[in-house]
C-alpha cells in the first residue's frame, strides 16, 4: 500500500467521494489507484458507508495508518448512492468535488486530469474504459460509445455518468445534488437538471476510469432494468419541460430487434448483449407504468 504525507488541510481544494455498500472487495483496488498517483491540489478521500455489513471499517482503518487525506463518513440512516453521494458533500467544504465508485479503478492520470479539467470547467467527466476489470464476453455487451466520448440521453442532453463526475460545489449545490429518489440513474437526472442549468460538460480524454460491469446475466439484467425504469420517467421530465422527446417507434424497434437477433444467445457474448437489452426494455414498460401512476396523482 502507498504511502502519502501526513499534511491534511482544514479546507482542501479538491473532494474525491466514494459511496459504498458491501463492496470492501473491491473498494481497496480502487483507494491503491487513487494514492498511487500525484493530485496538483490538496484533496482529500471521503467514503461514505451506506449501511455496510461487511469488512468495510477495518479496511478503511487500515489505509488510515498510511493515508492521513482518507476518512470515513456514516450514511447509513438512508438508502441509495444519490442519499450517500449527498451526504458526502455536505460533510466537506472543498470548492471542487469528484465521484467515483467502489467497484471501479480510476486511471493512473485521474487526478491530475479531473484538476486540470475543473481549473478551467464546472462539469467534467471522461471515458469509462471497459477491458480492464470485465471478460472479454461481457466487455462489449452494451456497446463502446462510453469509450469514446460525450454520451447522450436520447440525443438531447450530455450526460456524466456518477462513476467519473467531477464538479464545482456551487453549480451542484445550486441544482439540489442528487435526487435521491432515484435508486438507479441519479447521475443521468443529475445532468438534466445540470443542462438545465446551463453547466456545459467538459469531457477529457484523460479522465479515465476503468469501469467493472455486472459479472452475471442476471446481475447484468437487474441492473439494466433498473436503468430502463428510469428513462421513462426522465422523458416524462422533459416532456413537461416543452422538449420534444422521442415517440414510441424507438422502443418497438428494440423489441423487434430482441426477436430478431435470437440466434446471438448461441454465444455467451450475445446473451449478455441479448440480455442486456431486453433488461432495459422490461424496466422501460415498468417506467412508463409508473410515470401513468403519477400523472393520475396529478390530475
Amino acid at each position: 500500500m502507498p504511502s502519502t504525507a501526513d499534511h491534511h488541510p482544514a479546507r482542501p481544494q479538491l473532494s474525491v467521494i466514494i459511496a459504498t455498500h458491501n463492496a470492501a472487495d473491491t473498494l481497496g483496488a480502487q483507494l491503491d489507484a487513487l494514492l498511487d498517483q500525484a493530485c496538483p491540489v490538496d484533496h482529500e478521500i471521503v467514503v461514505v458507508d451506506n449501511g455496510s455489513t461487511d469488512s468495510l471499517t477495518p479496511l478503511i482503518e487500515g489505509y488510515r495508518q498510511h493515508c492521513s487525506h482518507l476518512r470515513m463518513v456514516d450514511a447509513g440512516a438512508g438508502i441509495g448512492a444519490g442519499y450517500a453521494r449527498n451526504l458526502g458533500v455536505a460533510a466537506t467544504t472543498s470548492p471542487w468535488i469528484a465521484f467515483c465508485d467502489a467497484d471501479d479503478v480510476v486511471g493512473p492520470s485521474w487526478l491530475g486530469a479531473v484538476c486540470a479539467g475543473l481549473g478551467e470547467h464546472r462539469l467534467v467527466s471522461g471515458p469509462l474504459e471497459l477491458e480492464l476489470l470485465n471478460p472479454s464476453w461481457l466487455a462489449g455487451s452494451r456497446g463502446r460509445s462510453l469509450t469514446t466520448g460525450i454520451t447522450y440521453f436520447e440525443d438531447i442532453f450530455p450526460v456524466a455518468s456518477s462513476c467519473n463526475l467531477a464538479v464545482h460545489r456551487s453549480p451542484l449545490e445550486h441544482v439540489g445534488g442528487f435526487d435521491e429518489s432515484f435508486l438507479i440513474g441519479q447521475d443521468t437526472e443529475l445532468s438534466l437538471r445540470l443542462w438545465k442549468a446551463g453547466i456545459g460538460l467538459h469531457f477529457d480524454p484523460l479522465c479515465v476510469v476503468h469501469y467493472r460491469y455486472r459479472s452475471t446475466l442476471g446481475g447484468v439484467f437487474s441492473q439494466s432494468r433498473r436503468f430502463g425504469a428510469a428513462h421513462p420517467i426522465l422523458l416524462d421530465r422533459l416532456r413537461r419541460d416543452g422538449v420534444k422527446v422521442p415517440g414510441a417507434t424507438r422502443s418497438a424497434r428494440r423489441w423487434f430487434w430482441l426477436l430478431r437477433s435470437l440466434p446471438i444467445l448461441r454465444s455467451r457474448a450475445g446473451r449478455a448483449r441479448w440480455v442486456y437489452v431486453s433488461g432495459q426494455l422490461v424496466g422501460r414498460v415498468q417506467g412508463s407504468l409508473a410515470v401513468i401512476r403519477a400523472r393520475r396523482q396529478r390530475t
